[in-house]
């Protein structure tokens, strides 16, 4: 093994992407040294220490939470696409509505997400 591995060598390993592991260095997250020119460079042996313990896990490999996750399953803020559906309304109306208010909708990257108690009956007494 190299004496040193690079921030893409190091993402390769860990199975992210190089971009990660310079916010984990960054954070603190994983031992690192500054190059010359201000890369960079891990030890082989705490960058498999870090794929050991599980730092960077993907998605398929994270373990299941103890304890009930109906919570998690069922996001707060829907895609306009996905409240339309519910409320047997068009993209376009939908999108009005929450430009005006009627619908509390926000708008994240020139993209509208509504808020799930506007499509959710409220419960019965």
């Amino acid at each position: 093994m190299p004496a040193t591995l690079s921030t893409t060598e190091a993402a390769r390993t860990l199975g992210v992407a190089p971009r990660t592991v310079r916010r984990y260095a960054t954070a603190g997250k994983l031992p690192a040294e500054r190059g010359a020119n201000g890369e960079f460079l891990f030890n082989p042996d705490d960058v498999l220490a870090a794929h050991q313990s599980g730092l960077c896990r993907t998605s398929g490999e994270e373990q299941a939470a103890p304890g009930p996750v109906a919570a998690a399953a069922t996001p707060e803020w829907l895609l306009v696409h996905e409240a339309a559906a519910l409320l047997r309304m068009s993209e376009r109306v939908v999108r009005e509505q929450a430009a005006l208010g009627v619908i509390p909708g926000r708008r994240y990257g020139g993209h509208w997400r509504i808020h799930r108690s506007a499509v959710e009956a409220p419960p019965a007494r």
